[in-house]
């Protein structure tokens, strides 16, 4: 008998399935970061002023973001294609209805109903694949990484690029309309190959209404919190005791605290108190949370640098970011196949973990004149680094859980890096705008935030990978260690 959630898909079908997959994941990075070169020219076309940048962002990053852990524990109770399927079909309507936008509160209304159905793409997109290819199908998960890095990396990097084309030479609703025919042929794969399946066991009970909105309303203070961190008034941002920024944060980290005894009591939980008294999967949350601060900064401030202080183009700026992409590209080929070869993870994240720290570290060294032959080894340095997290980080997390709460574990791996990546920015920002702003930074500014910050979270993120210990990836046609098998038993007794 086979036990595979999808072990009767033919290989055509299970190949459709996962390109289709593959594309939920693209269009998720790739709107988050695509509207970013676009801004300026919705700003000034739609209405308002500099403010409107902030509630244009932060709608989608907060309905995308407190999204995330309600899609990936309804999935493990109630299945994660009928799921994918309205998130996508969100996301597409919001995308349409933002192109339509007329005005600037129209269009932060509809861009929060984009983010809503973003929520799933990403977090249920790589749920799903993990339940394409188990364990017994691991040498293909490791082709499968390989196509989900450029594809990532490809809508992160190459997003901002994108806009700014669409945007010169079709209009800032371009931007927009260019989910349409991906999602829609996502969809319809999805819909007509990918079979419904209910999860292989699952609590059924009551909503956990109070854990949601604690949950939620948590999530979005704190993000809100952060991201008025970013933003600018006369020229600087607020400081963190200023109460725009602190009464947020401490009352999203009050919130998340009561979510705790509420947790303990719910029949199904929405996100699962046994997980995190997991030291493992604990030790993994906190340890994407680190990587995410130490690398996504540079992904953001190298354009900024080669763009402003060199004084490249947009297009030349994104060649010199290229190093970066392959890094990471190559990155999480190589960790995703020695994963699967030795069975171990720990070895392969400790060594992201130290070439993401001497990368990050490095731009210390940054000026005004930096040859660019030192950054291009620098990024590659951090793209190498960075690149285990991506997927192997989620790899760990998905085998340190039940197979019950695969979805559950996604998401609080996706979510953890997200707000990860989001304080990273703030610290950055911080330590760039003590002056008149970024209009007027300096290379070695730059270099002083990328290193400080990205070699600070290296480190927290080794000792966080010291603490999780080794988690086993069994390799094709192996079991499981036994302790591991007992271990998983004893935790969903």
């Amino acid at each position: 008998m086979n036990n595979e959630v999808y072990g009767d898909l033919t290989t055509r079908q299970r190949s459709l399935a996962t390109y289709a997959l593959l594309a939920c994941g693209f269009l998720a990075m790739l709107d988050g970061s695509i509207i970013a070169t676009a801004l300026p020219q919705i700003v000034k076309q739609v209405g308002g002023n500099d403010a409107w940048y902030f509630s244009l962002v932060t709608a989608y990053l907060l309905a995308s973001s407190v999204t995330v852990p309600l899609y990936g524990r309804f999935s493990d109770l109630r299945g994660r294609r009928g799921l994918l399927l309205i998130g996508l079909g969100i996301f597409l309507a919001g995308s349409l209805a933002c192109a339509l936008a007329g005005s600037m509160e129209t269009l932060i209304v509809t861009r929060t109903v984009q983010g809503v159905g973003a929520g799933a793409l990403l977090t249920l997109g790589m749920a799903t694949i993990r339940d394409l290819y188990p364990p017994s199908r691991a040498a293909d998960m490791v082709r499968v990484q390989s196509v989900l890095a450029v594809m990532m990396v490809a809508g992160m990097v190459g997003g901002p690029l994108v806009g700014g084309l669409l945007t010169d030479h079709f209009g800032w609703r371009s931007v927009f309309l260019v989910n349409l025919p991906i999602g829609a042929a996502a969809l319809a794969v999805i819909a007509l190959v990918l079979p419904n399946r209910r999860p292989a066991r699952g609590a059924a009970g009551r909503l956990d209404v109070a854990g949601i909105a604690l949950l939620t309303s948590g999530l979005s203070a704190i993000l809100i919190a952060l991201s008025l961190k970013t933003q600018h008034s006369g020229g600087r941002p607020p400081e963190w005791i200023d109460p725009a920024v602190a009464l947020p944060l401490l009352a999203g980290i009050a919130l998340l605290l009561a979510l705790i005894p509420v947790e303990k009591r719910a029949a199904t939980p929405v996100l699962p108190p046994h997980l995190l008294r997991r030291r493992t999967y604990g030790a993994l949350l906190l340890a994407g949370f680190f990587f995410q601060a130490a690398s996504m900064p540079i992904g953001f401030l190298f354009p900024l640098y080669v763009q402003q202080v060199r004084g490249i183009s947009t297009s030349a700026s994104a060649l010199l970011v290229l190093p970066l992409l392959l890094g990471l590209a190559a990155g999480n080929r190589m960790s995703a196949a020695v994963m699967i070869k030795t069975g171990n993870t720990k070895p392969v994240l400790l060594a992201g973990g130290t070439l993401l720290t001497i990368g990050t570290s490095a731009f210390l060294f940054l000026d005004n004149g930096t040859s660019y032959i030192a950054t291009s080894i620098w990024l590659v340095l951090i793209g190498l680094g960075a690149g285990p997290a991506m997927g192997g980080m989620t790899m760990a997390a998905q085998n340190s859980v039940p197979v019950t709460d695969i979805g559950s574990a996604t998401a609080g791996s996706a979510l953890t890096k997200q707000i990860g990546g989001v304080l990273g920015l703030a610290l950055c920002q911080s330590m760039l705008t003590g002056g008149a702003g970024v209009a007027t930074v300096t290379g070695d500014e730059i270099g002083s935030a990328v290193g400080w910050i990205g070699a600070a979270a290296g480190v927290l993120a080794l000792v966080a990978m010291f603490v999780a210990g080794n988690v086993v990836v069994a390799a094709p046609g192996k079991p499981r260690r036994r302790d591991e098998q007992a271990a998983e038993a004893k935790a969903t007794s």
